[in-house]
């Protein structure tokens, strides 16, 4: 498995290396005392920020009031993330550790309010209901089914350079059912037949793939060559649709060029 992660980090540092090059094809250098940074520096830039390095289950104390006054409570378990932004960060997902855990083993969670029922999904530790005053959600977990509708959703064709060689994809907000929020997520289905109340599923990267954030889940559709309805926002308008696979078009375009990857949604098996 680590050989494996080796080979495949070692073609993504090719592929930009390749997509540099061919940036700078038509400038003859004069000086270089850039390519071995160049070399070092961009797959970190463009693959490792914001990327989960590994995580740790930890325990200790927890709750408001002094030290003195939590280490009296009987510690919890919680887990940590270490994550590469610029610089090494490691981050306790605090009282609700229990959700990303559960995404580990390919499953949801939500916390539930013990006063006014209200499920989170993402979780919360403590109700956001002004009735409830901040009421405790961390002791009141449920599972859920990997079933849900989009809430809301926008097609990507633009991202920050963490994401970049993942353009252009979808991302969705998804109303899981039994919950009262929504969770945000990737939308492994072609634009043209994304609508608000569309009915998916969520399926989970394989388990060696997996490390305990949102990018282990995603959305497909939960009926397939569905009709989209005429009312639907994007594809109402035959110009609007234009527009957005133009644009998919130019960033399939980019991608491959700069990355030599091929993102097309035929190429994703979708």
């Amino acid at each position: 498995m680590e050989e494996k992660g080796l080979t495949e980090r070692k073609l993504e540092v090719r592929q930009i290396k390749r997509g540099r090059e061919k940036k700078y094809a038509d400038y003859p250098t004069v000086v270089d005392n850039s390519t071995a940074a160049h070399e070092f520096w961009e797959p970190i830039v463009h693959l490792g920020l914001w990327d989960i390095k590994g995580h740790q289950v930890v325990k200790g104390p927890w709750g408001g009031g002094s030290v003195e006054e939590a280490r009296k409570r009987p510690p919890r378990e919680f887990m940590v993330v270490d994550r590469a932004s610029f610089a090494f960060y490691s981050h306790s997902y605090g009282l609700v550790s229990p959700f990303f855990r559960g995404l580990l083993e390919g499953k949801l969670m939500g916390s539930k309010c013990p006063k006014c029922g209200i499920v989170y999904c993402p979780p919360r530790a403590h109700c956001w209901n002004p009735e409830c005053r901040v009421a405790d959600c961390f002791d009141n977990w449920i599972d859920l089914p990997l079933t849900g509708i989009i809430h809301t959703f926008t097609v990507q064709c633009l991202a920050a350079a963490p994401f970049e060689h993942m353009l252009p994809f979808s991302m969705g907000w998804v109303q899981i059912d039994g919950a009262d929020t929504t969770l945000p997520m990737l939308l492994h289905i072609r634009p043209k037949e994304i609508f608000i109340g569309k009915r998916v599923k969520i399926e989970f990267m394989p388990k060696g793939k997996r490390k305990g954030d949102l990018m282990d889940l995603y959305a497909v559709a939960a009926v397939t060559g569905e009709k989209v309805p005429e009312w639907a926002c994007m594809q109402k308008d035959p110009q609007v649709m234009e527009f957005v696979e133009d644009s998919m078009k130019a960033t399939l375009e980019f991608i491959n060029s700069r990355y030599g990857i091929d993102n097309s949604p035929e190429a994703r098996g979708w």
